[in-house]
């Protein structure tokens, strides 16, 4: 019987997508700079994992971005969530999840500047806890983030299910014994009948 559901935030309550936002700012050329050199450089993966900060990146990347960008470029490097609207769908669909009775808990790979810009997630008061990555120096989908979930909510895994927008998450999830709805359509729609297979009462 399922009684948790854990979501991820990027790509399932707000829209994580650098490429997007470059792209509507920049050159082509400039933007795949920004991109190759820093959001999907692994610099970025450790600044979620906790290891490496936004200065450090820009330390390293910054020679590399073009003058006329170097500003706003940096800006997002340090503070990306001003460019990641919210999903309103999928937010109504959390308050309707925590409504019928569901405990509700967010799993991110984030790195601490989640705890300034949290108010920016329109549902996250009804939340239950989070985990967010850089905390603990780990990431999805290495096993031990799922288990330290588990622990630090005092969760069964079989009593929960994740909604991941990248299936290697979902797989990762999976093999630490929660089930997982892979979330790439960014369809509500999908995602409520996904979780009705799952025997969530919504």
């Amino acid at each position: 019987m399922i009684k948790n559901i854990v979501f991820d935030m990027g790509g399932v309550l707000i829209d994580y997508n650098p490429e997007k936002t470059l792209y509507s700012l920049f050159d082509k050329e400039t933007a795949d700079i920004a991109l190759k050199e820093i959001f999907r450089n692994k610099l970025w993966s450790e600044r979620d994992r906790g290891t490496v900060d936004s200065d450090e990146i820009m330390r390293i990347a910054g020679p590399k971005i073009p003058p006329h960008a170097y500003e706003i470029i940096s800006e997002m490097a340090h503070n990306l969530y001003p460019y990641m609207t919210p999903y309103e769908e999928v937010n109504k669909l959390v308050r309707e999840l925590k409504a019928a009775g569901y405990r509700i808990f967010l799993l991110s790979n984030a790195s601490d500047d989640f705890y300034i810009n949290r108010v920016g997630i329109p549902a996250l008061d009804v939340f239950d806890g989070y985990l967010i990555s850089s905390d603990y120096l780990l990431l999805k989908p290495e096993k031990e983030i799922y288990e330290k979930l588990f622990t630090k909510f005092n969760l069964n895994p079989e009593e929960c299910v994740f909604i991941d927008d990248m299936p290697v998450n979902c797989e990762g999830s999976e093999k630490a014994g929660m089930r997982a709805y892979c979330n790439e359509s960014r369809d509500v729609d999908l995602m409520r009948k996904g979780l009705r297979e799952f025997g969530v009462r919504i």
